[in-house]
C-alpha cells in the first residue's frame, strides 16, 4: 500500500476517508470528524510503513546469517577433508606395487653381462675384489631358476626374506677346512650386479655369500665367493672405484683378490677381469706370480718371456678417444697411454678421436703381429 500524504487525505471527502479507515481496521472511524479521520489514517499509514521496513531488514539479516552459516559449514568441511586427502595420498605412496617389490628382491635382475660374449650363464657365482685396505667389491651373476628355488625352499618365510651379502672373516685361508666368523649381513637389492663392502682392521682375509635372509634368521645361500686378503694400510696406493683405473693396476688387484691361488673361484676371478677389462689376462701375470694349473709339475729350469703392447698418443683435451671401441682416459694435455696384452697373433686396433661437438672424427688404424717361437732346450755336457 502506497503512503498517502496529509495533503492527499485533506482533498478527499469524509465518506472516502471513512472507507479507507474501515479498510485499515481503524476502530471508531464512523463517529470521527474529517480532521480526526486524517490524523488516524496518517498514524496508521506510518505504522504500516514502519512494520514493512522492520520486516525487510529482518529478512535481509536472516539471509546474511544463512549465507554465513553455509560458508562456515563449507569451510569446516574443507578443513576436515584436508587431512583425509593427505592421509590417502601418503597411503598410496607407501603402497608399493607388488611387481616393484618382487623386482627389488629378484637378484637375477641385472645379471645380463654374463651373456655378453655369447655364452649362457651355467651357474651362480659371486666374486670379491680388493679395492684397498678398507674396501671390497662384490660382483655376482645369478640365474632366475636359483631365485625360484630359493623361494620354494624358504616357503612361508619367503615373504619376509631380504637379499643380503653375508660377510665372513676367515681365520686361516691356508687350511682346507678354514673357519670363518660372520661379520655382518649387508642388505642389497635386485637390478644391480655389484656392491661395495667396507671392512676394518686390515690386513684381513674375507669371503662373502649371497643369498636371502628371513625374519626368523633363516639364511638361504645362493653362492660363495673367493677368499681375499686386504693389504696393510699404506702398503699400496689407493685404487679408484672405476674399472678404467683398474686397468693400470689390475695385476695387483688380481693377486690381492686371490687370483694366484688356483681353483674354480680363481678361474671365475680371471674371467671377470677379462670381461670387465675387455682383454685377456696373459700368461705374464700368471707366471709372474707363480700361478700354475693344478697338477702341473715344477720344472727345474724356468725361463719365460712375454711381451705387452703400449699404445700412446695425444688428442685434443676436450675430445673423446676410443681404442677398439673402448673409451680412453685423457690427461689434462690430451695425452694418453694404454697398456694391453699382446697375444701371439695379428691384432688390428682402430683408434678413433671425436671432437667434443661430435662434428669431426679422425681414425688411425694400428696393425701389429706377434710371433713367438720357443726353441728346444739345450743341455750341455760337463767338461772333463
Amino acid at each position: 500500500m502506497a503512503l498517502i500524504s496529509k495533503v492527499d487525505l485533506k482533498s478527499q471527502t469524509v465518506k472516502e476517508l471513512g472507507q479507507r479507515a474501515r479498510d485499515l481496521g481503524i476502530p471508531g472511524y464512523a463517529s470521527m470528524r474529517k480532521d480526526d479521520l486524517i490524523k488516524a489514517l496518517s498514524n496508521k499509514l506510518r505504522a504500516v510503513k514502519a512494520a514493512k521496513t522492520r520486516a525487510k531488514k529482518k529478512k535481509t539479516a536472516s539471509r546474511s546469517t544463512a549465507t554465513k552459516r553455509r560458508s562456515t559449514t563449507r569451510t569446516r568441511k574443507q578443513q576436515r577433508s584436508i587431512p583425509e586427502v593427505k592421509l590417502k595420498t601418503n597411503l598410496v605412496k607407501l603402497d608399493m606395487p607388488e611387481a616393484e617389490k618382487q623386482g627389488l628382491k629378484d637378484l637375477s635382475l641385472g645379471s645380463n653381462f654374463g651373456s655378453s660374449n655369447g655364452r649362457s650363464l651355467h651357474r651362480d657365482k659371486i666374486t670379491v675384489l680388493v679395492r684397498d685396505s678398507f674396501w671390497l667389491q662384490a660382483c655376482w651373476e645369478i640365474k632366475r631358476k636359483s631365485v625360484v628355488r630359493a623361494q620354494a625352499a624358504m616357503m612361508e618365510h619367503w615373504h619376509t626374506a631380504r637379499p643380503v651379502v653375508r660377510l665372513y672373516e676367515v681365520e686361516d685361508a691356508s687350511k682346507t677346512t678354514n673357519s670363518a666368523r660372520i661379520v655382518r649381513d649387508i642388505e642389497v637389492h635386485g637390478g644391480v650386479t655389484t656392491w661395495y663392502i667396507n671392512v676394518s682392521n686390515p690386513p684381513g682375509q674375507y669371503r662373502v655369500e649371497l643369498g636371502y635372509l628371513a625374519a626368523n634368521g633363516e639364511f638361504h645361500a645362493l653362492c660363495r665367493s673367493n677368499i681375499v686378503t686386504t693389504p696393510v694400510p699404506g702398503s699400496s696406493e689407493s685404487i679408484d672405484t672405476h674399472w678404467d683405473d683398474i686397468a693400470d693396476n689390475y695385476e695387483r688387484v688380481y693377486v690381492q683378490s686371490g687370483g694366484k691361488k688356483g681353483g674354480a673361484r680363481s678361474s671365475d676371478l680371471k674371467e671377470l677381469f677379462e670381461k670387465r677389462l675387455n682383454r685377456p689376462i696373459g700368461e705374464s701375470v700368471v707366471s709372474r706370480f707363480g700361478f700354475k694349473a693344478p697338477g702341473a709339475e715344477e720344472d727345474e729350469f724356468q725361463f719365460n718371456v712375454d711381451s705387452e703392447l703400449i699404445v700412446f698418443g695425444s688428442a685434443e683435451p676436450t675430445s673423446s678417444v676410443l681404442i677398439k671401441g673402448e673409451p680412453v682416459k685423457l690427461g689434462p694435455d690430451g695425452s694418453f697411454t694404454v697398456r694391453m696384452d699382446l697375444p701371439d697373433r695379428r691384432m688390428v686396433l682402430p683408434c678413433v678421436s671425436t671432437t667434443a661437438d661430435g662434428r669431426r672424427q679422425k681414425t688411425v688404424v694400428v696393425a701389429i703381429e706377434r710371433n713367438t717361437k720357443v726353441m728346444e732346450p739345450v743341455t750341455r755336457e760337463d767338461e772333463i
